[in-house]
């Protein structure tokens, strides 16, 4: 039977860590960005881990709320797609909100 892959974002308690994903094709570098790390586009950066699947796992963060975005090839902000959660960016579009 096969393992469903957890959503996104999710909160490993056991192992502290808060693991992100988004499965998109032909990007050639994904970052991950947020309130948690001040928007800083080159520090979270996402490793390719199967076909189109992109994932990251940072240390679990204080209790909160964090509003965070994917950067795709530097030039394309995108909201977390398996994350409901969004609030308006200020903008013209939508920020992914984590509640830990």
């Amino acid at each position: 039977m096969k393992q469903e892959q957890p959503s996104s974002p999710y909160l490993d308690k056991r192992k502290k860590k808060i693991i992100f994903h988004i499965a998109i094709g032909e990007a050639r570098h994904i970052s991950l960005a947020g309130t948690f790390n001040h928007w800083a586009k080159d520090e979270l950066e996402m490793e390719p881990d199967k076909k189109d699947t992109w994932r990251i796992a940072i240390p679990m963060l204080p209790h909160g709320k964090y509003h965070y975005k994917f950067l795709i090839d530097d030039k394309m902000w995108m909201e977390d797609i398996e994350n409901p959660l969004r609030e308006p960016d200020g903008v013209a579009g939508w920020n992914s909100v984590l509640t830990v």
